[in-house]
């Protein structure tokens, strides 16, 4: 029995597909670069703001870590 194909049913957002080139002329290559640069920063800022929290978890797990470390070793000295 022959396998059958199953074709991806995307929408038309996901088949588009942006030309590489996008016109930009000489003159507005530096307005589009600092542009960029200004979207990069606030998505930066958004992102540490929105994710705040991470830190603190990865710190938390950090010492559980640690304790964890610590008591193993503790234990390897009493056992052995």
């Amino acid at each position: 029995m022959a396998k059958k194909r199953r074709t991806p049913q995307l929408s038309a957002t996901q088949l588009y597909r942006p030309s590489t080139s996008r016109g930009i002329n000489q003159e507005q290559a530096p307005l589009a670069a600092a542009k960029n640069q200004e979207v990069a920063v606030a998505r930066e800022e958004d992102l540490a703001a929105e994710y705040s929290y991470v830190l603190k978890d990865l710190k938390h797990i950090g010492v559980i870590a640690l304790v964890m470390l610590v008591l193993l070793i503790v234990l390897a000295l009493i056992l052995v």
